[in-house]
């Protein structure tokens, strides 16, 4: 999980972005006006609701930046309920570098594009990029599929064990 920075128009506002490390598919984009332990908390539920919704009730380890939202006590325990959290770097292997890239592809091939001018246009769109995204977009690092397919394919083999 990780935020991005957007100036719009209309002024600041954040993106919390709810990925899959495995499966590469964004399980949620929540925009606000600002950041806040209780806004992230508020985007990761959303997210871990999306790999319910497949049937992955696994315990899920979140991972984050170092982040005063990310290091709050309301986010630590919505982690800890959820299995646990650790602080990753850009760097490591399998860490944040993934959603840092997510987050560039969010920016340079969709918002700037589409120049919304507006948090609620960003709100609005970001429906679109999830689609696209998540259903459209081939990814190499998964064999040339397509987010959505890897989490399905992944649900299915843990729903089958």
């Amino acid at each position: 999980m990780d935020a991005t920075r957007f100036t719009l128009a209309d002024g600041v506002c954040w993106a919390y972005l709810v990925q899959g490390v495995n499966t590469r598919a964004v399980l949620h984009i929540h925009v606000i006006r600002s950041l806040s332990a209780l806004s992230a908390v508020t985007a990761l539920r959303a997210g871990i609701a999306m790999l319910r919704a497949q049937g992955i009730h696994d315990e899920i380890l979140i991972m984050t930046d170092g982040g005063s939202d990310f290091t709050s006590g309301v986010f630590q325990d919505a982690c800890q309920a959820l299995g646990g959290w650790v602080r990753a770097k850009v760097s490591q292997r399998g860490g944040m570098g993934i959603l840092e890239r997510t987050n560039r592809t969010l920016k340079y091939e969709f918002v700037f594009r589409e120049e919304f001018r507006k948090i609620q246009e960003l709100r609005d769109g970001t429906d679109r990029f999830l689609g696209w995204y998540n259903r459209i977009r081939l990814h190499s690092a998964l064999g040339y599929v397509c987010p959505w397919a890897k989490l399905v394919e992944t649900a299915k083999a843990r729903n089958a064990a």
